[in-house]
C-alpha cells in the first residue's frame, strides 16, 4: 500500500509539472511502469517471506548426529557378523477351516540395503495359542538390518491356504501388518504404513498420538475476512514443510517472471502499446518473446469454436441436456412463436435427446449477464449454438441466434463467455480444485499420521496445493491485484461466486464425476460410462481416468482394509480411529473455533465411513479433483485467455440491446 502511495505521489507531481506537455501516451506508459514497480516489491516481499521460513535446523541436526552413531554401531556388528542370530518370531494367524494344513513359510527382513532371509518356519495348530498367536524362533545367518523397512513372506506348496495371516513380529519391536490369506504367491509389508491399530506396542501408538497432536498445532483452520463461513477453510499459518523447495521456486517463480517481465518491456518499448486494445492487430504484435501466440486466436468466431469452449477447454462443468421445454422456458417465452423452430425443431432435438444448453445465474452486482446458450448436436456428430439470451441494462432480456446482425452476434457470444469465464476461474479453477482442496490436505495432516495408509495415498495429489493458495491469496486478493484489474467482476465478485457455489456442491453428485455427467444428462441409456456427446473428450477420457482412479483406489483399501469375512472387514474400518476422525472433520461444520471443512455430500453414514465402498468413492473423488478435473481446467487456460476476445474476463460498455435479424422486430421484452 506504501508502494502504491508513493507511485500516485510521483504521477501527480509529474502530470503538475508537465502540464499539457503530459500526453496520454506518456500517462499510459508511466502507469505501466508504476504498476510493475509495485508488482516488483511485492514479489520482493513474498521472496524474502519465502527465504525467511526454512526456519532453525537445529534439532535435526542432533538427529542426524545420533542417528549416525546408532548406524555406526550396527554397521560394527553387521560387518564383523558379531552378535545374535536366533530370533523370536510372533505370528497372528487364524485358519480358515477346521483342519488347515501346515505349511512351510519363508521370511525375509530387508531394511539398510541388507537382505536377511530366516530359515523355514513350520506352522500348524500345535504350536499356536487360543488368541491364534504362533511363537517360532528362527536362525538368521546375518546381523539382522538397523531399521526393518520390509517384511516379505512366501508359502511352500500349493493347496489350500488355510490360513489368514494378520501379522508378523520380530523380537517383540517389529511388526508388520498383513491382513491376507496366504497362498503361493509373496507378499510383502512396510512398517512405516500402519493402521493405528495395528502397531505393535502401546508407546508407538502414544508416538502416533503426539505426533498427530502437534499436527493440529500446525495445521491450524482459518476462516477468510475474520470468520467468513461460507468460504473454504485456509491455513491458519504456512508450515514450513509445506513451503516451496528451492529448486521449484527458482524454475516455477523467479525464472517465469523474469522472462515475462522482460517480455513486457520489449513489447511496450517496440510497440508503445495502448492503455486499451484499439483493434486485434495491436494485440496480435503482442506474441513475442514468452508470450507465445494462443491457440484461442485461430477460429474465435466461429460459432463451431464457440460450442467447443463448453466441451473441451477450460470449462466444461456447466453444459446440460435439455429434457423438457421447461428447462428453456424463458428462451421460448421471449422469442415469437416459430422464431426459434426455424433455426431447429425444438420438439424433435429434445425428443432425441440432441439439445443442449449452459445456464450461469450471475449475481445482479456483478455488472454482467446470467446467460442461457442453447446447443444443438446435429446429426453429423457436430456441436453448434442455436440461441444466446442475455439480460441487459433496462432490466430486460433478449435473445439472440446465428442468423443475427452478425456484430451483434458475436457481442452476444462474448458477453455469454465472460460469465461463463468468471465462473471457471472463480469456482471450477480456484474454488474447487484449489480452495476446497486445501481444507482436504490441512484435514489429512491434522487426522492421520504419516504412517497411515490412507495419508501416503492422498498427500502426493496436494503437492504445493497449500502454498500456491498461499502465493495467490497475496497476489489475487489483495486490493489492486490481479483479480481488480483483469476482471469484470474484481475479487469481492470471485469470493461470491464461490460461496454461491459451494451452497449447494456435494461430493457425491457434483465431485463424482460419472454422476455429475449422469445428472446433468450427458450420459445415455447404456449407463455412466455412457456419454452421449460424440467429441466430448473432456467427459469420455474423463470417465476413463476416473474408473482407473477408482480400480486402484479400490485395490489399494482392500489391501489394507481386509479380513477373513466381511463383518472383519468392517471392523477394521470402523476401528481406524484416524480414518474415522478425519470423516468426521471433513463433515463438520465450519466454524471460529473447532470447526471443521464443512463439506457436503461425503459418503457415509451415521457420521463415520461404514464401509470401504464410501471409503474408496471419497478418496477416488479427492484424487480425480486434484489431478484430472485441476489439468483440464488448469493447462488450457493461456490458449483460451490469452486472446482476450475469445474468453474475456473484462469487457467494456454493455452488453447488446437488442438482436436485429434482418427486418424483424426487436424481441425483447
Amino acid at each position: 500500500k506504501r508502494c502504491q502511495t508513493f507511485c500516485d505521489y510521483r504521477y501527480n507531481c509529474l502530470r503538475k509539472k508537465s502540464g499539457d506537455k503530459f500526453t496520454i501516451l506518456g500517462e499510459s506508459k508511466f502507469k505501466a511502469m508504476n504498476q510493475y514497480f509495485v508488482y516488483l516489491v511485492r514479489w520482493l516481499i513474498l521472496s524474502i517471506k519465502y527465504l525467511l521460513n526454512f526456519g532453525d535446523r537445529l534439532n535435526s541436526m542432533n538427529q542426524t548426529i545420533l542417528h549416525i552413531v546408532r548406524w555406526s554401531v550396527w554397521y560394527m556388528k553387521y560387518r564383523f557378523n558379531f552378535g545374535d542370530n536366533l530370533h523370536t518370531v510372533r505370528l497372528s494367524l487364524q485358519p480358515l477351516n477346521a483342519n488347515p494344513e501346515a505349511p512351510n513359510f519363508n521370511i525375509t527382513a530387508l531394511g539398510n540395503g541388507i537382505v536377511a532371509r530366516m530359515n523355514h518356519i513350520q506352522i500348524n495348530q500345535e504350536n499356536g495359542n487360543d488368541n491364534g498367536i504362533c511363537i517360532v524362533q528362527v536362525e538368521v545367518e546375518v546381523v539382522l538390518p538397523l531399521d526393518i523397512t520390509t517384511m516379505t513372506i512366501n508359502r511352500n506348496g500349493n493347496g489350500d491356504p488355510g490360513w489368514f495371516l494378520r501379522w508378523i513380529e520380530i523380537d517383540g519391536g517389529h511388526r508388520f501388518s498383513f491382513y491376507k490369506t496366504i497362498t503361493d504367491g509373496v507378499f510383502s509389508s512396510r512398517k512405516d504404513t500402519l493402521l493405528p491399530q495395528d502397531e505393535s506396542s502401546q508407546y508407538n501408538l502414544d508416538l502416533r498420538n503426539c505426533h498427530l497432536a502437534e499436527q493440529k498445532l500446525k495445521y491450524g483452520y482459518e476462516l477468510y475476512n475474520g470468520g467468513d463461513l461460507e468460504l473454504p477453510v485456509k491455513i491458519r499459518n504456512l508450515p514450513m514443510e509445506e513451503n516451496f523447495s528451492l529448486h521449484y521456486f527458482v524454475t516455477n517463480s523467479v525464472l517465469p517472471e523474469a522472462r515475462m517481465f522482460i517480455s513486457k518491456e520489449i513489447v511496450i518499448l517496440k510497440n508503445w502499446l495502448p492503455k486499451r486494445w484499439r483493434t486485434f492487430v495491436e494485440i496480435n504484435t503482442a506474441y513475442q518473446m514468452y508470450f507465445k501466440t494462443p491457440k484461442g486466436n485461430i477460429n474465435w468466431e466461429n460459432d463451431l469454436h464457440f460450442a467447443q469452449q463448453r466441451l473441451n477447454q477450460c470449462n466444461s462443468s456447466l453444459i446440460r441436456r435439455v429434457n423438457n421445454q421447461n428447462e428453456i422456458a424463458d428462451i421460448m417465452n421471449i422469442l415469437p412463436n416459430g422464431v426459434l423452430n426455424a433455426i431447429v425443431d425444438v420438439n424433435a432435438v429434445i425428443e432425441n435427446g440432441q439439445l443442449y444448453f449452459t445456464n450461469i445465474n450471475m449475481p445482479e452486482n456483478l455488472g454482467i449477464p446470467s446467460p442461457v446458450v442453447l446447443f444443438q448436436m446435429t446429426d453429423d456428430e457436430g456441436f453448434r449454438p442455436v440461441a444466446i439470451k442475455l439480460n441487459v441494462a433496462n432490466g430486460g432480456e433478449v435473445v439472440f441466434q446465428p442468423d443475427d446482425d452478425p456484430n451483434a452476434w458475436m457481442l452476444a457470444k462474448m458477453w455469454a463467455n465472460i460469465s461463463d469465464a468468471s465462473m471457471q476461474l472463480s469456482v471450477v479453477h480456484l474454488g474447487l480444485t484449489h480452495l476446497l482442496m486445501e481444507g482436504v490436505a490441512i484435514c489429512v495432516h491434522r487426522n492421520l499420521s504419516s504412517r497411515h495408509p490412507i495419508y501416503k495415498l492422498l498427500v502426493p495429489h496436494f503437492y504445493y496445493n497449500l502454498a500456491i493458495n498461499e502465493m495467490a491469496r497475496d497476489l489475487l486478493f489483495i486490493p489492486g491485484g490481479y483479480l481488480d484489474t483483469t476482471t469484470k467482476i474484481h475479487s469481492a465478485g470471485v469470493l461470491q461466486l464461490i460461496k454461491q457455489r459451494l451452497g449447494d456442491w456435494n461430493m457425491n453428485i457434483d465431485g463424482t464425476f460419472p454422476v455429475d455427467l449422469q445428472e446433468r444428462g450427458l450420459t445415455g441409456d447404456g449407463g455412466v460410462n455412457n456419454v452421449n456427446i460424440p467429441g466430448f473428450f473432456y467427459a469420455e477420457d474423463g470417465v476413463r481416468l476416473y474408473n482407473a482412479i477408482h480400480k486402484y483406489v479400490e485395490q489399494y483399501v482392500h489391501h489394507y482394509y481386509s479380513g477373513v469375512n466381511d463383518e472383519d472387514i468392517m471392523d477394521r474400518l470402523l476401528c481406524d480411529t484416524e480414518i474415522q476422525a478425519f470423516y468426521a472433520e471433513l463433515v463438520l461444520p465450519r466454524a471460529q473455533e473447532n470447526g471443521g471443512i464443512g463439506m457436503q455430500g461425503v459418503p457415509g453414514n451415521n457420521g463415520r465411513f461404514e464401509t470401504t465402498g464410501q471409503l474408496i468413492d471419497t478418496l477416488t473423488s479427492t484424487i480425480f479433483i486434484c489431478s484430472v478435473m485441476h489439468a483440464a481446467t488448469n493447462f488450457p487456460q493461456y490458449d483460451q485467455y490469452g486472446f482476450p476476445p475469445n474468453y474475456s474476463t473484462l469487457l467494456h460498455g454493455a452488453p447488446p440491446q437488442n438482436a436485429p435479424r434482418n427486418n424483424t422486430t426487436t424481441r425483447t421484452i
